[in-house]
């Protein structure tokens, strides 16, 4: 095991380039289907984060990203399962999967939610995990919200700025609500994940201080 505060080896080769000929399919495709704007979703902005962190071999990146990449895959790979299942989908995050006005490509490349968690965990267990990334991810996050919220057309519901889960927001003004977006997504997506993917890389965890 590296000692704390040591620098990661690199990424393996086959690991940076697959993912990288992963990006290359795949940003054209949520380009010419959904616009760039589409970026601003926090799974979809995790990818870009993750490839440069993979080239640069940097541990508090890779780090920042894998709790919101566990706990978002999951819940969208538990969705689409259900939906597959039961014909509806349980919490409304993949009803676009069903929606045939959409391309099939831009429908098939989002099934990286299933296998994105699996290559972050390995990352993180091979690499080793960063115990400051959950807080990198606040600030990275809440940029990202905000960002959706001010730049990104409201109809879109980036990152549910508007409409939590497609629920019409009556209870707050809108900057309120944005706010409280941002500390509840901190709470109840980045921290939790920072715990599980904690758990899951085991003695590889660089604390924060130390």
């Amino acid at each position: 095991m590296n000692r704390p505060g040591s620098s990661p080896g690199p990424v393996p080769t086959a690991a940076r380039v697959g993912f990288t000929l992963w990006m290359i399919a795949w940003a054209p495709i949520v380009i010419a289907t959904q616009g760039p704007q589409n970026f601003w979703w926090l799974c979809n902005l995790a990818q870009f984060i993750l490839l440069y962190a993979i080239w640069r071999s940097n541990r508090l990146l890779i780090s920042s990203q894998a709790g919101t990449v566990v706990i978002v895959g999951a819940a969208w790979t538990l969705d689409f399962v259900g939906a597959l299942l039961t014909g509806s989908s349980p919490f409304g995050i993949t009803v676009y999967m069903f929606n045939e006005d959409l391309p099939i490509a831009l429908r098939a490349t989002s099934t990286y939610h299933v296998w994105l968690p699996v290559f972050v965990l390995w990352l993180c267990r091979r690499q080793g995990y960063d115990d400051r990334g959950w807080r990198l991810q606040c600030a990275i996050g809440t940029a990202a919200i905000l960002g959706s919220w001010i730049f990104g057309d409201p109809g879109r519901n980036l990152n549910y700025t508007i409409a939590p889960f497609g629920i019409e927001q009556v209870w707050l003004p809108q900057p309120a609500y944005v706010a409280v977006l941002c500390l509840a997504t901190a709470a109840l997506l980045y921290l939790p994940g920072h715990f599980i993917v904690r758990a899951v890389a085991g003695r590889r965890v660089f604390p924060a201080f130390g």
